[in-house]
């Protein structure tokens, strides 16, 4: 019951000190690139046999969203959208065009932890202005309408943006959408993107990158529990506590991380 109350704890009292923290170092990293004009602003390769394939890996920043109107201030946006890339903020669907670019975006926030950049997300009113900063300059956009994963936001304009999070509720089966028309000249969009995996999809969760290590540091912390547990009766159990806290602390932390794996990527 302790391990599971304090995996509670972590996921909405503790899991957004690890956003922060990420944030923080990407943002100054990000800004750095965009100063030297290097931020990506084609996050794909075109093969031999013309297979479009990704060529950022998961979780490099691509760019800076800014809704005041929902608490949003230069938050840095990642590539990818599996559960683990959005622990570190809002991501990029990349099977879609870049923020700015002409088309349509998709950017999936989480709603409930880590930060929970999407918390207030239909708060929105219609006509709301935000903008987003990428290697291709600062794009403008307008709030027109919303829908859900199964009623999609209806679409106003060729060229927009849909951000995209869990449905309220403890347990969210859906997730709910805003549609943003761009207003400021479209950038230069090379329509063609790569595929997504199933884990990237709305609501999904991401076995193939969490089971395996989330095995491992469990195994890792019951080692160190039993460990623990006969050295404070053969030594002195206070000074045992004391010395082995830090290390079961660490441990717990990492299992709880990759436990967070496996609920939906927009909660």
């Amino acid at each position: 019951m302790l391990f599971v109350a304090g995996f509670f704890v972590y996921l909405f009292g503790l899991s957004h000190v690890s956003e922060q923290r990420v944030q923080v170092n990407m943002f100054k990293n990000f800004v750095a690139e965009l100063q030297l004009g290097t931020a990506p602003v084609e996050p794909f390769a075109t093969g031999a046999n013309g297979t479009v394939t990704s060529s950022l890996s998961d979780g490099t920043p691509v760019a800076l969203l800014n809704i005041p109107e929902i608490g949003l201030r230069d938050d840095v946006v990642v590539e990818g959208t599996t559960s683990r890339d959005l622990t570190l903020g809002p991501g990029h669907v990349s099977a879609s065009a870049l923020p700015g670019q002409a088309g349509v975006s998709f950017v999936y926030g989480k709603a409930v932890t880590y930060g929970a950049p999407f918390a207030n997300l239909m708060q929105l009113d219609r006509g709301d202005r935000f903008t987003v900063t990428t290697g291709q300059g600062t794009s403008t956009y307008v709030v027109e309408s919303f829908g859900t994963s199964s009623k999609p936001a209806p679409a106003d304009a060729d060229n927009r943006l849909v951000l995209e999070t869990a449905a309220s509720g403890f347990a969210p089966d859906s997730a709910v959408q805003v549609s943003a028309d761009l207003v400021s000249t479209p950038q230069a969009n090379p329509n063609d993107w790569p595929a997504i995996s199933a884990q990237e999809t709305d609501m999904a969760w991401d076995p193939e990158d969490s089971l395996v290590p989330l095995t491992l540091w469990s195994q890792a912390l019951l080692l160190a529990v039993i460990i623990t547990t006969i050295v404070a009766h053969r030594w002195s159990r206070w000074g045992t506590y004391l010395l082995m806290a830090p290390v079961v602390m660490a441990l717990t932390w990492c299992v709880y991380e990759n436990l967070a794996g496996l609920l939906p990527n927009l909660y």
